[in-house]
C-alpha cells in the first residue's frame, strides 16, 4: 500500500487552513485524515490541526480487536476531539468561530472504516471507474434536499462554502461510518473543496487512471487545481493498492 499526500495554499488565500496526515498504530494499520478549517484569524488552521493531530496520536495508541469496536473507538475519538474544538472556542474568543471539516480512513486488512463531516471528500476509483463515497454536508446540498433550489442553479457566493456539520460546528458531533472492502488496485482519494471545485471528477479519473506514482498523482491533481484558479487552499491524500 502506497500513500502520497500534500497540502498547499493555492493562488488566492494568504494562509492554508487545510491539514492533512497519516498515522499508523503499532499493528501497522493505517489512519488517513484531511481537514479543511474555517473561522477567522488562524482558527480554521487550528480546528483543522488540532482535528488531525488528535485522531492520529489517539489512532497511534489505539489497538485493533475488531471491527465493532474500532467502530465505536472511531465514532468516540471524533466527538471527544468536537468536545475539544468547542471548549477551545469557548475559552477563546478569538477562536469562537473555529470549526473544520474532516474526512477519515482506517485500513486493517483488506477493509476500511470511511466517516466524514463536512464538504471535504473521498473518492474510490475501482477498476478504473470513480465514485465518490461521501455526501457534501453543505448548505448548498441542504437547500437541494429541501427543494429550495435545484442543483445546477446559481447561488449565492456567500453560501458556496458554508457548511452545516463539520467539527466545532456543534456540540453534536454523530457520524456515519461505513466499512468497505479494499481490493487490488483500488486507490482511495481523500481531498478537501480546493481541490474538487476547481477539478472536474472527470479529470480526477484522468489523473488517478495515468501511469504515475502516488505522490506525481498527488501533485498532478494539485498544480491542475492551481492552473485552474486555485482559489482555495487545495489538500488530497491517495491510498493505492498497487495491486
Amino acid at each position: 500500500m502506497e500513500v502520497a499526500a500534500n497540502s498547499v495554499i493555492g493562488k488566492q488565500r494568504i494562509s492554508n487552513e487545510d491539514y492533512v496526515g497519516y498515522f499508523k498504530n503499532q499493528q501497522g494499520a493505517l489512519i488517513a485524515i484531511l481537514a479543511d478549517g474555517v473561522g477567522g484569524s488562524n482558527g480554521g488552521e487550528i480546528a483543522a490541526s488540532t482535528a488531525v493531530d488528535f485522531i492520529g496520536q489517539a489512532f497511534q495508541n489505539h489497538h485493533i480487536s475488531s471491527i465493532i469496536d474500532t467502530k465505536a473507538w472511531l465514532s468516540q475519538t471524533i466527538s471527544d476531539v468536537n468536545n475539544k474544538i468547542v471548549e477551545m472556542g469557548i475559552e477563546d474568543e478569538s477562536l469562537s468561530k473555529m470549526a473544520t471539516t474532516v474526512v477519515v480512513a482506517l485500513f486493517f486488512g483488506n477493509q476500511y472504516l470511511l466517516t466524514h463531516l463536512g464538504d471535504s471528500r473521498c473518492y474510490l476509483l475501482r477498476s478504473s471507474q470513480l465514485k465518490q463515497l461521501t455526501v457534501d454536508h453543505s448548505y448548498i446540498n441542504f437547500l437541494i434536499e429541501k427543494g429550495e433550489v435545484k442543483d445546477g442553479e446559481n447561488i449565492d457566493s456567500n453560501l458556496q462554502n458554508v457548511i452545516v456539520k463539520g467539527l466545532g460546528v456543534s456540540s453534536d458531533a454523530d457520524v456515519d461510518i461505513s466499512n468497505i472492502q479494499f481490493r487490488p488496485g483500488d486507490q482511495l482519494l481523500l481531498c478537501s473543496d480546493g481541490l474538487t471545485k476547481m477539478v472536474s471528477d472527470e479529470i480526477i479519473s484522468k489523473i488517478l487512471n495515468m501511469r504515475l506514482s502516488g505522490r506525481q498523482k498527488v501533485d498532478r491533481l494539485i498544480d491542475t487545481a492551481n492552473d485552474n484558479g486555485g482559489k482555495d487552499n487545495i489538500s488530497a491524500i491517495l491510498i493505492d493498492d498497487l495491486g
